[in-house]
């Protein structure tokens, strides 16, 4: 059978929450415009609380769901707001969904969990040191699972294309590892 290394298979064959779907791509320009209005009207404020971090103009089009927000300023507003990020964008898939937050937050666990056990918390943790992301060559990075299952193959007395195929790899990836050391003496 052979070894697939995208994201999907990262956390097994599951039914993921809809927070982490990477089905296709999600604006939630709309669902963000209803929840920052609601936040404002619940909390009586008007403008002046968000416009000291916030371009006045900014908080307009995000309230007409005529702007996109990024994490960090959505990050930026829900502070502002003092309210919590993640409840925030639990509500904005809640609507986008139709379905209620704490179903989005159920599936959001079951997600997360996947992706604990498979060993992805350690692997988020190897990317950053010093509160700051590692450097690392510009190119698409080295996958030292397949790496190792080409030597693997090629120790085993398969040739190049036997490898591939067995991998579900293009055959130029396994010409590319093919001499390389394994991966466990990389490190």
């Amino acid at each position: 059978m052979p070894i697939n290394y995208n994201i999907r298979s990262l956390f097994g064959m599951y039914s993921c929450g809809y927070i982490l779907n990477f089905r296709g791509c999600m604006s939630l320009k709309i669902e963000v415009a209803a929840v920052l209005r609601a936040l404002r009207h619940l909390q009586g404020g008007g403008y002046a609380r968000l416009s000291e971090r916030t371009a006045r103009r900014t908080i307009g089009e995000l309230e007409r769901a005529q702007s996109g927000v990024t994490l960090d300023k959505l990050a930026e507003l829900a502070d502002a707001l003092e309210f919590d990020l993640p409840a925030f964008v639990v509500l904005c898939v809640s609507l986008q969904r139709d379905i209620s937050p704490r179903e989005v937050i159920q599936s959001t666990m079951a997600c997360l969990d996947s992706f604990i056990s498979a060993g992805g918390i350690d692997l988020v943790k190897d990317e950053i040191a010093e509160g700051a992301i590692i450097k690392r060559p510009r190119g698409k990075p080295r996958n030292h699972h397949v790496v190792s299952e080409i030597q693997r193959l090629r120790a085993d007395g398969k040739n190049q294309s036997e490898a591939a195929r067995e991998l579900g790899v293009p055959r130029s990836t396994v010409q590319r590892h093919w001499h390389s050391q394994p991966a466990n003496s990389l490190d």
